[in-house]
């Protein structure tokens, strides 16, 4: 059977649900001004939070997609410790003479071994030699082992000789692709081809479009030279035209011919005994090379043709890119570092640089300190790119401290407008718990003003951040473009959901406790002295 006291006790309580909707937002809309001026704390407050955020997400996003467009996060570049190694017998035979204080005669020591270290007195570092390649490819997780490899030498292509440098390259190396004129770059890092600069092929005469696509196909010779170990003196002789007209191949032959005899003839010179003496004083003990002026020739096909690198690709270059520098001829890594071998002399003294490929990213720091146990210097981007998104997240998360203590600020000013409105709706209050309502009641209508206002401003600074991307973004991107000559793809504001969600749920989180203490001070408040209140 219906009970009608039932039906309106559920009726009254389906009121009170009502109103704790209700009455918070009549309340706000009552004090429109008031309620503007503390929402608008809590909007700039969510508009730097989001902002932050939203910058910070998008620079990471840039960085790792960037970084993940090549191999670079795989790469180490390995080589020796760069600069002359002071022996301990050098520093032991260093003697400082006069009387002075201990600190100025280690100064001046420390100076005397680094003169004689500039000065060739202290041997040269010891370079990749095979034996220490093939500890570096037996290294765990180590997937290839590329050598890098920069020689000069004579190419001869239709009978014609230029002396230039010749560089090895990486195959399918983004930086050399897209600078790729005619026929193809390589497909392996062993292929036994050549490609050449358009700038050499023009030297050669090859002046119409036509030519150099004919050009493809056709074999040309690479002749290099053995020289004498540079860590020892010698006498040479150099042929310097002012004129800047090249030396070719039959001079230096002749050169070396002349330098290899020059010891021997220093008594026809017209020098003085004492002359000639300090001459051969000089280089008394270095013996030259029994290989030195020796010719180590190899042909190889021509693949394809590449244009020399503009000024705007050497400025938006990355340190761990190779461009070739001036060199007109590129062989692949594994063939230029077969043909550097085999001179006697570059096989002994080893290879200055190689670069390891590991299987994965997360194994390079591993493989570096492996490098390192070896004697040699690893250097990997990863190192770069983790400690550029180090920098950039201790930026923004500056700028997220600010916002958080903007959003603070904001919820002190939330807790004395709220605290102001429990004194002057005391009335009110009383009134509510006369006719029914709980102290619960009265807690929650509060805590919900508090809400909405985190709501409202953290939507509104949400929304105010998206907006001021757009502009942002644009003049970012034209920064970056100017400054380091680099076209960001993507946007560097991104607004994914979790971050958007982020942004308002803090900030009702932070306006709802602020409301905590006014809505516990309005729902103790008593109903008979609410009711006498004026």
């Amino acid at each position: 059977m219906h009970d009608p006291h039932c039906a309106a006790e559920g009726w009254r309580i389906a009121v009170r649900v009502i109103d704790l909707l209700v009455f918070p937002i009549a309340a706000l809309w009552q004090q429109k001004s008031r309620t503007a001026l503390t929402t608008l704390g809590v909007v700039f407050g969510a508009f730097v939070l989001a902002a932050s955020l939203s910058i910070n997400h998008g620079v990471q996003e840039t960085i790792a997609r960037e970084s993940h467009r090549t191999d670079a996060l795989r790469r180490i570049n390995v080589h020796p410790h760069w600069g002359r190694q002071v022996s301990p017998a050098l520093a032991e035979d260093v003697v400082v003479e006069g009387q002075m204080s201990d600190a100025k005669r280690e100064r001046i020591r420390r100076a005397l071994i680094a003169h004689k270290n500039a000065t060739g007195a202290a041997p040269q570092p010891a370079l990749l030699t095979e034996e220490t390649l093939h500890k570096l490819a037996a290294l765990e997780h180590v997937q290839t082992v590329e050598p890098a490899v920069s020689l000069w030498g004579f190419i001869i292509f239709d009978g014609q000789a230029i002396h230039t440098g010749i560089q090895s390259a990486r195959p399918q190396d983004a930086p050399y692709l897209k600078r790729m004129t005619a026929g193809r770059f390589f497909e392996s890092d062993a292929e036994p081809t050549v490609v050449v600069s358009e700038f050499l092929l023009y030297r050669w005469g090859l002046v119409d479009d036509a030519a150099v696509e004919a050009a493809l196909g056709r074999n040309l010779r690479i002749e290099i030279r053995s020289h004498r170990d540079p860590s020892h003196a010698s006498l040479r002789v150099y042929l310097f035209r002012p004129d800047g007209t090249e030396t070719t191949r039959e001079e230096i032959a002749l050169l070396d011919k002349l330098t290899n005899q020059l010891p021997a003839a220093l008594d026809k010179l017209g020098l003085t005994d004492n002359e000639i003496e300090q001459l051969r004083h000089a280089v008394e003990n270095q013996t030259p090379a029994a290989d030195a002026g020796e010719v180590y020739a190899e042909e190889f096909t021509i693949v394809g043709v590449i244009r020399q690198s503009t000024d705007e690709e050497w400025k938006e270059r990355r340190w761990w890119d190779e461009l070739g520098g001036g060199s007109d001829v590129f062989l692949s890594c594994q063939t230029a570092a077969r043909l550097f071998l085999r001179v006697p002399a570059n096989r002994a003294s080893g290879i200055p640089q190689v670069m390891l490929i590991a299987d994965d990213e997360e194994h390079v720091k591993a493989i570096v300190q492996h490098v390192k146990d070896l004697g040699l210097q690893g250097d990997a981007p990863i190192e770069f790119i983790e400690r550029e998104r180090l920098t950039w997240r201790l930026v923004f998360g500056g700028m997220t401290c600010i916002a958080a203590v903007a959003l603070l600020v904001a919820a002190l000013g939330i807790a004395n407008t709220m605290l102001m409105n429990v004194l002057e709706r005391t009335r009110e209050i009383g009134v509510m718990k006369a006719v029914g309502a709980a102290g619960s009641h009265i807690q929650a209508i509060f805590l919900i003003e508090g809400s909405l206002i985190g709501t409202v401003g953290g939507g509104l600074g949400l929304l105010l951040a998206w907006g001021a991307s757009f502009p942002g973004d644009a003049w970012v991107r034209s920064m970056v473009e100017r400054d380091m000559n680099v076209k960001l793809q993507d946007a560097l504001f991104v607004f994914p959901p979790w971050l958007m969600a982020t942004v308002i749920l803090f900030a009702i989180v932070v306006t709802t406790c602020a409301a905590v203490y006014p809505a516990r001070r309005a729902a103790l408040v008593d109903p008979v002295a609410a009711l006498r209140h004026e």
